[in-house]
């Protein structure tokens, strides 16, 4: 009785295991990639690069849609996944603004990444209510930045002759704090159901 008790206990570990040490794998693979850099020809550097940052996409449905909660493998599986995504975003970031002219607008491709993965955090959100705030903030961030990045004149501060210098690197930091506000937000939300006023 003990050792079967046991055994399912083990089973019932692996799992969380596994998705525990799932984002430290994609780390591999993305640094792997990273290292990669000039080794590989552009194409397939290309695709593979897309094919290692894409993959919190999926990762982030899977655990959003078809894992059972409450379970600690879900979280686990979604908070690799959720890490993995904002990584893989700010990567994305970064290799656009080096190599980026700022009087230009962005390439169709980088616009195209955070637009999507706006769309994915809205997909992940609907079946997990207590996700919407978090979510939805970060998607806002998404879709705002895709968007700014086509208007040169906010890249580079020069709209309507304004003093504010909203430079790339501005640009980043605000994505990154609307991102946390919204997880600070949705926290608020739940502490507060948690603890309704009498």
């Amino acid at each position: 009785m003990d050792t079967t008790s046991q055994t399912t206990a083990t089973r019932g570990n692996v799992p969380a295991i596994a998705w525990g040490l799932a984002p430290v794998a994609w780390v591999l693979l993305l640094m792997g990639w990273l290292a990669l850099d000039g080794d590989l020809s552009g194409p397939a550097q290309t695709a593979l690069g897309i094919a290692i940052l894409a993959l919190p996409a999926p990762w982030l449905l899977w655990a959003s849609w078809r894992m059972p909660r409450p379970r600690v493998a879900t979280y686990l599986a979604e908070g690799g996944a959720l890490a993995a995504m904002l990584l893989s975003l700010l990567v994305t970031a970064v290799y656009f603004l080096l190599g980026s002219d700022p009087a230009e607008t962005a390439p169709v491709g980088f616009t195209a990444a955070f637009l999507a993965a706006a769309a994915v955090l809205v997909a992940a959100s609907w079946p997990l209510p207590g996700r919407r705030i978090a979510y939805g903030a970060a998607a806002l961030a998404c879709l705002a930045f895709a968007v700014t990045v086509q208007v040169p004149a906010l890249r580079t501060g020069a709209y309507q002759s304004s003093a504010l210098t909203l430079a790339d690197e501005v640009l980043v930091n605000v994505l990154l704090g609307a991102i946390v506000v919204g997880a600070l937000g949705q926290i608020a939300w739940w502490l507060r159901s948690r603890h309704p006023a009498a």
